[in-house]
């Protein structure tokens, strides 16, 4: 099984299991990552998911150069819906990457919709397409926000790879572990916001990606209103119940 899909009490792992091509990914592949993200998405019993490679080589060193076509939107016109992680799908779940090795092309575009990257110490980040007269399509738009724009084109002109510290360095990753604690600390990560509220969660991250795009006043007017739901939740409720009798809330996600 080239895609595994493990779920753990409320988290769900995704890893990539190809390991003797670099966890590279076939668009199969790229299709059965997306479904599993939206999955993710929308299952109410999951609150948060994380994504690996198998090996210790390769998060996965992007899509299989070697495989028939690349998936694209071929065939008669439609209006643009987002239903393919590289082509830019939101989810709302908070995301982390647990990146072992490589992570380079589609698989820094993987990355890179995760919320939080966690690195292993031999972690390397590239985008060569430019090597094969390709583009870094999702991932050109994604790394100006993150790492600022120099840093992005430095990336995306050259080809060039980095290793963990300079990607620490430029913001691109937010933690450096030993090899053999990079998992665990992704599920220590997604372990600690699942204790948090739910619907604060999903909508926190919405707020502050929203917040790219919007004026200070309309992200203000965002808060406003998604405030009102939050104040109307059971959760919400339980939140202020719990801190008033010093325990641990226990959160149902409504």
């Amino acid at each position: 099984m080239s895609i595994e899909f493990i779920r753990k009490d409320r988290i769900a792992t995704i890893t990539i299991n190809r390991p003797e091509k670099m966890n590279a990914m076939t668009v199969e592949m790229y299709a059965e990552i997306s479904r599993r993200l939206k999955e993710i998405d929308e299952d109410p019993e999951i609150w948060a998911g994380i994504i690996t490679g198998t090996g210790d080589r390769a998060f996965s060193a992007g899509a299989d150069l070697a495989m028939e076509g690349r998936g694209g939107r071929g065939g008669e016109w439609s209006a643009y819906r987002a239903n393919r992680f590289d082509y830019g799908l939101e989810i709302q779940k908070p995301l982390i990457a647990a990146v072992n090795g490589f992570c380079l092309a589609g698989g820094l575009e993987l990355a890179l919709i995760c919320d939080i990257r966690v690195a292993s110490d031999n972690a390397q980040f590239g985008c060569p397409e430019v090597k094969w007269n390709l583009l870094h399509g999702y991932g050109a738009q994604r790394l100006p926000y993150i790492i600022g724009l120099s840093n992005a084109l430095r990336l995306l002109l050259t080809g060039e790879f980095i290793n963990a510290e300079e990607a620490y360095r430029i913001g691109l990753i937010q933690e450096i572990v030993p090899l053999n604690r990079v998992r665990d600390r992704a599920a220590e990560i997604a372990a600690r916001i699942c204790e948090n509220g739910p619907m604060a969660v999903r909508m926190t991250k919405e707020m502050t990606l929203r917040a790219l795009d919007m004026s200070l006043i309309d992200g203000l007017r965002l808060y406003t209103e998604y405030s009102r739901q939050v104040f109307r939740s059971e959760d919400m409720a339980e939140g202020t119940r719990s801190f008033a009798e010093k325990r641990k809330p226990e959160f149902k996600n409504r």
